[in-house]
């Protein structure tokens, strides 16, 4: 499990250089990441692991650290994906050697299979349908999804997922802090409440 001393690690981590509102590039914070991360570990811990719009790496890295076999942090922000790598050099600087890579892409292009996938999406309040871009994509590469989402999502969640062949699980509600890091941001810190979700691939039984 994370601890409290990963969370310290995590504070030290860079953020985004220049934050594009209509990305929706909002740092996920220490704290949530490793609420978060906790609650998904028995679908991290030796598995592969992809991070759809990962940002600045906290949830891939973080994923490492949890004991994933394979984290692959997937963004179209090369200023970000920087940041990212030199936040996991100092996480293995602590840590050891982590089997992380980080690829450059657009998350609808991006083919891949994996095991997980955790990911902190756009929630799309700026571009409508990008959380939906996201998921489609989770639920075409892996088997299982952690995701965080606005507050009860739940009716939007439950039609995709159940579109897509999935059951999806609202686990927790966890407290989200942000800090002014938008020109527009009129407070220094804004506190609201997002939704963990569980997406899981139906396995119907065998005929055999």
């Amino acid at each position: 499990m994370l601890t409290k001393q990963h969370e310290i690690l995590f504070q030290a981590f860079g953020g985004f250089p220049h934050p594009d509102a209509d990305l929706e590039q909002y740092p996920t914070p220490p704290d949530v990441a490793v609420r978060f991360l906790n609650l998904a570990s028995r679908d991290i811990v030796g598995k592969r692991v992809v991070d759809l719009g990962c940002g600045t790496g906290i949830l891939t890295v973080g994923t490492a650290l949890l004991g994933a076999e394979v984290s692959i942090g997937v963004d179209m922000d090369v200023g970000a994906l920087r940041i990212a790598r030199r936040n996991l050099r100092l996480a293995s600087d602590v840590f050891g050697d982590l089997n992380v890579a980080f690829v450059r892409a657009r998350v609808p292009e991006f083919h891949f299979r994996a095991d997980t996938v955790v990911m902190n999406p756009p929630f799309g309040m700026r571009r409508k349908g990008s959380d939906r871009v996201f998921l489609m994509a989770a639920m075409e590469g892996a088997d299982v999804v952690w995701t965080l989402l606005g507050r009860d999502s739940d009716p939007f969640v439950v039609r995709l997922a159940t579109d897509m062949g999935f059951r999806a699980e609202r686990v927790t509600d966890l407290p989200f802090t942000l800090k002014r890091s938008m020109r527009f941001h009129r407070r220094e810190r804004m506190k609201m409440v997002v939704s963990v979700y569980r997406l899981e691939r139906y396995r119907f039984p065998s005929t055999k």
